[in-house]
């Protein structure tokens, strides 16, 4: 990762961290934004389509949280009704059937990982960060990580629209953690493992309708 991108991603997770540290920011938002929901910034098409998560800086700590968030996403999608259960491809498998093909000198595109795993649809999640504190010592685990939508019938990135290469940007991160949670390993494991959940509920989001502010899941102590 070049110095610009491991900056900005920085600045990001940094700017995140700021804002959620202000409580105030998410019942304000409410009272002025009121209930509701947001639709999807783009409706995927009802073929069979993969889900894969690529960590190419090997910016997880576990490769299993790869799994996981994928999974995540493709629960969410099916739950949400925005791809029928069957048209999608267990994410696992395309996991795996990369690691078979790739070498460390030979990685495949996103298009040839969708036609290998015989989907017509992919969504590409690219991840860029993903941190359990920001600071090396205050408990804020966010991620960050961008995703594309490509169809394979006509060999073309569909979202985000435009003429750029860069994906959709998604920052996820949870609510304030218990310090003594990072206490032991098998703790930090559980937060790892439900911020690659979140992440996960997050990117599915970008394709089904959901709560403007879920107030339940974003203010309080998790």
């Amino acid at each position: 990762m070049n110095r610009t991108r491991t900056a900005c991603i920085t600045f990001a997770l940094g700017a995140v961290a700021w804002l959620a540290g202000c409580n105030y920011i998410v019942p304000v938002a409410y009272m002025i934004e009121g209930p509701g929901l947001i639709d999807a910034e783009f409706e995927l098409r009802d073929t069979v389509t993969v889900v894969f998560v690529d960590d190419r800086e090997n910016v997880f700590p576990r490769t299993s949280l790869r799994a996981m968030v994928a999974e995540s996403i493709v629960d969410q999608l099916v739950k949400e009704g925005a791809v029928a259960p069957d048209k999608m491809i267990d994410a696992r498998d395309a996991l795996a059937l990369a690691r078979s093909l790739e070498t460390s000198s030979n990685r495949l595109s996103i298009e040839r990982i969708g036609r290998e795993a015989g989907a017509e649809q992919v969504i590409y999640v690219e991840l860029e960060g993903f941190a359990l504190t920001l600071d090396g010592f205050t408990p804020r685990p966010t991620s960050v990580c961008r995703v594309k939508v490509l169809d394979l019938s006509t060999s073309s990135r569909v979202y985000p629209a435009g003429a750029g290469g860069e994906g959709r940007e998604i920052v996820t991160q949870l609510r304030e953690v218990d310090p003594a949670s990072f206490e032991s390993f098998a703790r930090r494991r559980k937060i790892e493992d439900l911020l690659a959940t979140d992440t996960g509920e997050e990117v599915a989001k970008m394709f089904h309708q959901h709560d403007r502010v879920d107030l339940g899941e974003n203010l309080g102590v998790r």
